[in-house]
């Protein structure tokens, strides 16, 4: 009727964690590392100068497609934010 789990010690875990082989890219402007090749080629991006997205109702530029996306919704009529708010974070 119930099950019997076996519970992972601590000895075990360690021995798990030490085992994994942590892949890592690394970013060649600034040294910054990434675990996934996606993420590092999406950060590299940032870092030339070539920018290819523009907002199509104010002009402004961005190197990311998701950051032009996001910018793209204070344009939005139901957003109750005036033209030319910019996101702050």
């Amino acid at each position: 009727m119930f099950a019997v789990m076996q519970v992972e010690t601590d000895e075990r875990r360690e021995f798990r964690r030490k085992m994994r082989t942590k892949c890592e890219f690394v970013c060649k402007y600034c040294q910054r590392r990434f675990t996934k090749p996606y993420n590092l080629m999406i950060h590299e991006r940032t870092h030339k100068d070539d920018i290819t997205y523009t907002c199509e109702v104010c002009g402004k530029t961005f190197k990311r497609q998701d950051n032009l996306k996001q910018h793209r919704t204070i344009h939005s009529p139901s957003c109750n934010r005036p033209f030319g708010y910019a996101w702050r974070f």
